[in-house]
């Protein structure tokens, strides 16, 4: 059976036309004036050493995650800007879940060995002082042991961990770790974060800027303390007088007015700045074609590409066509980007569904033995 690859010549490493998040993070089609905002965010962010702060909201499958895995990207390839990255997906959450279900999906991404190694070249740095040290940046005896105990051998090292993920620990795990049952407090969970914060300047010289994605899940949230805990949780952290670590969160809400209520009280707002809760927007007509342009360009190969236009450019229907096009000819990706837009009478679409819709307009080509997809062709196969 013919492959998508085969047909239209794709690169070695793509079977179809699909964008993988992480995979393909290096690459933001079509929203370059979105693209140089956020960039310039950054560059503002780590020139003046005060850490990203903003939210990302905008339509279900508008690329909300593949905008965050970018700006990952950004961050880590600039060496000027000298920065760690903890990005997770917020987990599933009922309606009585806290901060500590963020909290502690960062602190497993973040790593216990990477805490491990930090805090013992910490402890090396300043050495009997160490502790009192992060007693008095956290102001809190407890996490300050918990910090200390991490260096131990054993399990003592591991229930240290748990607790600072906010783990509740048995009555034996409590005497073996000289600590409380559970670290429950937001504005505690909040300075463990500013600690490793901390730890990565002494340590690496960088910024530590943690990445939630998927925060719309905090609509399950409804439990009045628990809303709560997460609103004073994100004021804590979006305050400019944090400057230990960046918070980046994506959420899918068109409305400002409907997203989740942590996010849209006006004590984090104000703390994120208003200007910092930025929108990604549908794709009009023009930047639909400017999308599957540059899709077809980045996957397809450059020798493959001429092979087939040298075989079948008779397929074109007399039509131009180019590296930026094919394998659609010029008019064939106007057609295809009108297609999309209007498929729902919107007159805009998504980057996923512009993928669905390029799926089902190649594997149809193929099915009619096309490598090239002429305006005259498409309009055989499409209302528009």
């Amino acid at each position: 059976m013919e492959t998508m690859q085969s047909w239209f010549g794709l690169k070695q490493d793509h079977r179809d036309f699909s964008i993988q998040t992480e995979g393909d993070r290096r690459l933001f089609f079509a929203r370059h004036e979105l693209d140089v905002e956020l960039k310039r965010r950054l560059n503002r962010a780590f020139r003046t050493e005060n850490p990203p702060k903003m939210v990302l909201y905008g339509d279900w499958g508008v690329g909300k995650t593949h905008t965050m895995r970018h700006l990952q990207y950004e961050i880590e390839k600039q060496e000027a800007y000298r920065a760690v990255v903890v990005f997770v997906e917020l987990p599933d959450i009922t309606k009585k879940a806290t901060f500590q279900v963020a909290h502690s999906a960062l602190l497993d991404a973040f790593g216990i060995e990477r805490a491990k190694t930090w805090l013992l070249y910490f402890q090396t740095k300043h050495q009997a002082d160490a502790r009192q040290l992060i007693q008095d940046y956290t102001q809190s005896n407890d996490i300050a042991i918990a910090f200390a105990n991490l260096t131990s051998i054993g399990e003592t090292s591991r229930i240290a961990w748990d607790w600072l993920r906010g783990i509740k620990l048995s009555a034996t795990e409590m005497r073996m770790a000289s600590l409380p049952p559970a670290l429950e407090q937001s504005g505690h969970f909040v300075k463990v974060l500013q600690m490793l914060g901390r730890l990565a300047r002494e340590v690496q010289d960088a910024m530590l800027v943690f990445m939630l994605d998927e925060a719309t899940k905090l609509d399950s949230v409804s439990d009045s303390d628990s809303v709560a805990h997460w609103r004073n949780a994100f004021k804590l952290l979006a305050d400019d007088s944090t400057k230990e670590v960046g918070l980046i969160v994506s959420i899918s809400v068109i409305d400002l007015n409907d997203i989740a209520v942590p996010l849209q009280d006006q004590q984090v707002v104000s703390r994120f700045g208003q200007s910092n809760y930025v929108r990604l927007g549908n794709l009009s007509e023009e930047e639909t074609r400017d999308f599957i342009s540059d899709l077809v360009h980045e996957w397809i190969d450059d020798d493959a590409r001429e092979r087939l236009l040298a075989e079948f450019g008779h397929e074109a229907d007399g039509e131009a066509i180019s590296a930026k096009s094919f394998p659609f000819t010029d008019a064939g990706l106007s057609l295809a980007a009108k297609y999309a837009a209007y498929r729902d009478g919107a007159g805009y679409t998504t980057p996923r569904d512009i993928q669905k819709n390029l799926d089902d307009l190649l594997n149809r080509a193929i099915d009619d033995r096309r490598h090239i997809l002429s305006s005259t062709y498409l309009n055989s196969v499409v209302n528009v």
